[in-house]
């Protein structure tokens, strides 16, 4: 009898162990799963903060390619986010330019040293959009603008030596390079033109001695130029 309850403590015991290293398994085996979740969180989880950061180097790059652009004007498109544009009082802002409309009259040489004094000039026309533009603004009067042939009769040049283009907006029968007392007309205005075929706001000659109203131009002034961050 005593034999058998000891064969049968000797099988509890076992099987005790058995429980206990069948626990410890367990353990160690939920441990091991515990330690893998954990590091494919992380791996996870820096895989996706490395590719945010490549993201956001790659949008930053774009940014600051856009920004170099804009900067040195060699890009037109969304500007805006990097600088607005400004003009001193009484001058209005148009694609990047100031213009003033003064409201004294002077000679063309009196008018184009009021503009210097205000670093400025007198206005250069470059294109149709800013024909257009200026023609809204003259529709009723003459101003002086900064063309001449006086360096050299029939070669109309802007000043500061630039070349006359092609793209030019004479009035009609202009230039004529005269008028009723038979001096010269070497200096050009732009404005009310009331004559061959009604009014119109185009250019034409006239002696540079008389006195017109004038237009100033200059490149506008940039502000807020930091970087975004």
């Amino acid at each position: 009898m005593r034999k058998t309850s000891q064969t049968e403590d000797k099988k509890m015991l076992s099987t005790k162990k058995l429980v206990d290293l069948g626990l410890v398994i367990s353990l160690l085996l939920l441990a091991t799963l515990i330690a893998r979740v954990t590091l494919y969180s992380t791996v996870t989880a820096r895989a996706q903060l490395t590719q945010e950061t490549l993201a956001r180097l790659e949008s930053n790059l774009s940014l600051a390619m856009k920004y170099i652009g804009c900067k040195e004007r060699t890009s037109g498109t969304d500007c805006w986010q990097f600088f607005y544009q400004v003009c001193p009082t009484d001058w209005l802002l148009y694609n990047g330019k100031c213009y003033f409309f003064s409201q004294n009259t002077l000679t063309w040489d009196g008018s184009r040293s009021e503009c210097l004094t205000s670093q400025a000039d007198l206005l250069i026309i470059n294109d149709q959009m800013e024909q257009l533009f200026i023609s809204n603004k003259t529709k009723n009067e003459s101003l002086w603008i900064g063309l001449t042939d006086r360096d050299q009769e029939g070669v109309w040049k802007w000043v500061k030596g630039l070349s006359l283009q092609s793209e030019a907006f004479w009035g009609c029968n202009q230039p004529d390079n005269s008028d009723n007392s038979g001096n010269a007309e070497d200096c050009a205005t732009v404005g009310s033109i009331t004559y061959c075929g009604g009014a119109s706001s185009r250019w034409n000659d006239a002696r540079c001695e008389k006195k017109y109203k004038f237009i100033c131009e200059k490149e506008a002034e940039d502000r807020k130029m930091d970087f975004p961050t």
